[in-house]
């Protein structure tokens, strides 16, 4: 789900993926449910450490691989865009100044399986910034082209 919050010169567009979050929580709560209902009552359960240590496990792998959330910062007077892929102990952070971005564009590629991925590109005159996550293919990159192309006057290309 993508949020979008304005103000007159910063522009803050979040990308959360609210179905991956809660499939993490179906996948890691019993496990840390069970051990801890044993922990703590203290009644003597086979397997209450391994669920306890599985179940941390599952709930790390899954927030930071799997449900990594993205945060663009467009700051109108810099004309800069920032942008943070946080995952649990995973950070990103990318910065690329607006001034010398001609346009927008999306390629659609497929990779060595076959897939189509989307690839959203700030392209400037000696080169291509990518500003996406191809391999998250639950996001609407072609979405995100359209509403940064509204909020930086830059033309979009799809």
């Amino acid at each position: 789900m993508t949020f979008v919050r304005r103000n007159p010169s910063h522009v803050v567009i979040r990308q959360i993926p609210f179905l991956l979050l809660s499939v993490t929580a179906l996948f890691g709560f019993p496990f840390l449910s069970f051990s801890l209902f044993h922990l703590l009552r203290g009644t003597d359960a086979d397997g209450t450490s391994f669920c306890l240590v599985f179940g941390l496990f599952i709930l790390w792998l899954f927030l930071e691989f799997v449900a990594t959330r993205e945060r663009i910062d467009i700051d109108l007077d810099r004309k800069t865009l920032t942008r943070r892929v946080s995952g649990v102990f995973k950070h990103k952070k990318q910065e690329i100044d607006l001034r010398g971005v001609t346009e927008i564009g999306l390629e659609l590629k497929r990779d060595s399986r076959g897939r189509k991925r989307q690839y959203l590109y700030l392209n400037e005159n000696n080169g291509q910034h990518l500003v996406n996550s191809p391999s998250k293919v639950y996001m609407d990159h072609a979405r995100l082209g359209r509403l940064l192309s509204e909020l930086t006057l830059i033309p979009y290309v799809g």
